[in-house]
């Protein structure tokens, strides 16, 4: 999250910004160990000594700041209105008092109300796309909603529109979603749980929505879906191998097995559920920013791999492994094994060469850009074995994710001929295939496609992406509301920004893949 221009701004803007900031951490009433991290920034801007104490005792006394009216560039105003959205949901969560101190601070930069409101909901869909998500079900309505405050009593969600007081409620919980091997049907939920609605309220700021809180009414059990929200650290990958000590609070660990050797002790890691703060790049590549309250930061970039010491066999999907012994490969052994040892051998040699140092949590650049050659390594040669497109799709999908993934490395390692040999990479993969590809994997494809023409300034190329897309469903054949109609909805929109944006969106003008950093 970068800050503003500050070498730009005078002596009373800089007061003003520090001051905002530090209103913006004391307004939940609470103090934030990821919020401090963006106060220490503001203290650090600020020249005058006598300020900084100033702004040490708005935080011990827990009160908002006075502040008053600010005229000032209105890009600089832009900016800083963006980062104190931005610092609204830095620790996971955002409180009425956030927004009424955002909404206070952002009309003394002179924005009006409709800007505002966008800035915070904008805020607001930021955090809650990470968040649980389930079905609810009453007599008259069946919505999707994000799951909040999910504890052992009940949870809370957003709805359009008042519930009747005391409603009986069927709650299906969404199954994690996975790339290789999407869930359909009832497969995607986790079995009904019986609730009833508690309670309601108008939310502030957001006219017409109500926010729910519904109890539930039976005993929980695993496959409701709820306590694996409710306690992470306990279903972080269910295995006979069983758990090990990570070196970072952030991390959980588990033993895999590999299909392929055999080998029963593949360290497989996952991140705590909302531990770190992310950015998107221009690709929708998160990179890791900080973390949040008082975890460890890791970069799960470098090591959200697994990979086999034994075979090379690599994957960050632990469908890919055998975790209990009821497991059965996803994969034909046989035909993977078939010329693999020879193929991934120069990488394994040096991944056994760095030993403790690659299969563990401690992985270096370098280390974690191997990692994705192996990775990519065994999705080319799973995708050898398939001839049907839209099932070759979805382990292309995989394999385009590790070579975007690994661009991103490239790039920040300043390896940029190698980062952008990446993104020819994927298109080469997807160009054969596409028109024959189907439904949302085709959606998602156009437009990472479009996106890579448009790095490339390959604008005849990209116009081709952008006509595909608008002529999806031209008869309006999809049904609104479906996961595909929202997807093409939502990537159209996507292609769109994009295409408004691409003079900045050039290699000639970016010197990363982040806006941020042109």
């Amino acid at each position: 999250m970068q800050l503003p221009n500050v070498e730009e701004m005078s002596a009373a803007e800089k007061k003003w910004f520090a001051h905002s900031i530090a209103g913006m951490v004391v307004a939940d009433g609470r103090t934030d160990q990821s919020e401090m991290n963006f106060l220490k920034e503001a203290i650090n801007f600020l020249d005058d000594k006598e300020e900084v104490s100033k702004i040490m005792n708005v935080i011990k006394e827990g009160k908002t700041p006075e502040m008053s009216s600010l005229e000032i560039d209105p890009k600089q105003a832009f900016l800083m209105l963006k980062y104190l959205a931005q610092l609204m949901v830095a620790d996971a969560n955002l409180a009425t008092k956030e927004i009424s101190f955002f909404l206070l601070s952002g009309r003394l930069l002179g924005f009006n109300n409709e800007i505002l409101t966008k800035f915070w909901k904008s805020a607001r869909a930021l955090l809650e796309k990470d968040l649980p998500q389930g079905i609810i079900e009453t007599p008259n309505l069946k919505a999707k909603v994000c799951l909040t405050k999910v504890d052992e009593t009940g949870f809370s969600f957003r709805m359009n529109k008042a519930m009747m007081p005391n409603v009986k409620i069927r709650l299906k919980v969404c199954k994690p979603f996975q790339a290789d091997h999407p869930l359909e049907g009832d497969d995607a939920y986790w079995d009904v749980v019986t609730c009833k609605m508690s309670k309601q309220y108008p939310v502030k700021f957001d006219e017409g929505r109500y926010m729910v809180r519904a109890t539930f009414e039976q005993k929980l059990a695993d496959f409701h879906g709820i306590l694996q929200i409710i306690h992470p650290e306990n279903y972080a990958v269910v295995s006979d191998g069983g758990f090990f000590k990570t070196n970072k609070n952030s991390l959980l660990g588990s033993y895999v097995g590999c299909y392929v050797c055999d080998n029963p002790r593949i360290k497989f890691f996952v991140l705590h559920s909302k531990s770190m703060i992310t950015e998107p790049n221009i690709f929708g590549v998160s990179s890791f920013i900080r973390s949040v309250g008082n975890l460890d930061f890791c970069d799960f970039n470098l090591i959200q791999v697994a990979s086999c010491s034994k075979c090379g066999f690599s994957s960050n999907d632990k469908e890919h492994f055998n975790r209990l012994k009821s497991d059965k490969s996803v994969f034909s052994v046989e035909e993977f094994s078939t010329g693999w040892e020879e193929k991934v051998s120069p990488f394994l040699k040096k991944a056994q060469a760095a030993a403790d140092k690659f299969y563990g949590d401690d992985r270096d650049m370098e280390l974690g850009i191997l990692s994705y050659d192996l990775a990519i390594a065994t999705f080319e040669q799973l995708a050898r074995f398939i001839s049907d497109d839209q099932k070759k799709g979805e382990v292309l999908r995989k394999q385009t994710s590790m070579l975007m993934i690994q661009a991103e490395l490239l790039m920040e390692s300043k390896v940029r001929d190698a980062a952008e040999a990446n993104l020819n990479k994927v298109v080469d993969l997807w160009v054969p295939i596409f028109e024959r590809l189907k439904g949302s994997l085709m959606i998602h494809v156009c437009l990472l496609l479009f996106q890579i023409k448009i790095y490339f300034n390959d604008l005849q190329s990209a116009a081709q992406y952008m006509k595909f897309m608008d002529n999806f469903d031209t008869e309006g054949k999809l049904e609104e509301g479906t996961e595909e109609y929202k997807e093409l909805k939502l990537s159209s929109a996507k292609l769109k920004a994009t295409f408004d944006d691409r003079g900045l969106l050039s290699k000639k003008i970016l010197k990363h893949f982040h806006l941020d950093d042109m």
